[in-house]
C-alpha cells in the first residue's frame, strides 16, 4: 500500500489529502480485519504519524466505524449505476449481486477481502459495542433497501411476499460476503447468485 501524499510548509501543520487517507485507511481494514490492524498498520499505510491520525479521525474504533460509513457509500454508488431501468426483479437482483461480487474480489482469489460490513466487522462486533450497533444498524437498512426495490418492481405481490423476498434478497447478499471469504470458485459463485435471483424472483410471482 502506498503512502499517501503530504506537504508541510516551514512552521506550519502537516496537510494531507483526507479522502485518500480515509480510502486507505478503509483499505487496510478491509485486507486484514479490526483485530488484526493495528494503529502501527494504520500509520505506516497511511504515511502519517499516530497523532496525526488520532487529531484527524479519532481511535481505531472511530476510524472503523468511519470506514463501514466509506464502504457503503462506495457500494451504494456503484449499485446505483448497475441496475437497469424497467428492470425485472430477477434482472435488478442479479445486477445487484455480480456488482457486488466484483467488489468483493477486488483482488486475486486468494486475498478475496468479502464484504467490510458483513465480512470483516462481524468478527469485531462481539467486542465492540460501536461496531455491533452500527453492523445492525446495517443489517436493517439493507432490508429496508431490499424492501423499498421489490416494493417498486413487484407491486402486485402481497406485503408479506414481498419482505420475505427482501429478507430472503439482504441474506443472499451477505452469504456471497463470506462464499467470496471462504475461496468459492467465481464460477460456482455466478451460479450460486443467478440461482437466487431467480427463485426469489420467482417467490415474488405467488
Amino acid at each position: 500500500m502506498s503512502k499517501v501524499g503530504q506537504t508541510r510548509g516551514r512552521g506550519r501543520p502537516r496537510k494531507f489529502d483526507e479522502r485518500a487517507v480515509r480510502q486507505t485507511i478503509m483499505e487496510t481494514f478491509w485486507r486484514k480485519g479490526y483485530a488484526a490492524t493495528s494503529l502501527d498498520d494504520l500509520s505506516k499505510a497511511t504515511g502519517l504519524v499516530r497523532p496525526s491520525l488520532y487529531a484527524a479521525f479519532g481511535n481505531k474504533e472511530a476510524m472503523f466505524l468511519r470506514a463501514m460509513d466509506d464502504f457503503v457509500i462506495r457500494v451504494q454508488g456503484d449499485l446505483a449505476r448497475q441496475i437497469p431501468r424497467d428492470a425485472t426483479p430477477e434482472e435488478a437482483l442479479r445486477a445487484i449481486y455480480m456488482a457486488m461480487l466484483t467488489i468483493y474480489r477486488d483482488e486475486p482469489l486468494e486475498q478475496a477481502r468479502g464484504c467490510l460490513v458483513f465480512s470483516t466487522a462481524v468478527a469485531a462486533a462481539p467486542l465492540h459495542a460501536e461496531i455491533r450497533s452500527r453492523l445492525m444498524q446495517r443489517v436493517t437498512q439493507t432490508d429496508a433497501q431490499f424492501r423499498r426495490l421489490l416494493n417498486h418492481l413487484a407491486p402486485d405481490a402481497t406485503e408479506d411476499t414481498r419482505q420475505s423476498a427482501a429478507e430472503l434478497a439482504a441474506a443472499t447478499l451477505h452469504s456471497l460476503g463470506l462464499r467470496v471469504r471462504a475461496g468459492t470458485d467465481p464460477a460456482d459463485l455466478s451460479r450460486f447468485a443467478q440461482r437466487a435471483a431467480r427463485s426469489i424472483s420467482l417467490l415474488l410471482q405467488h
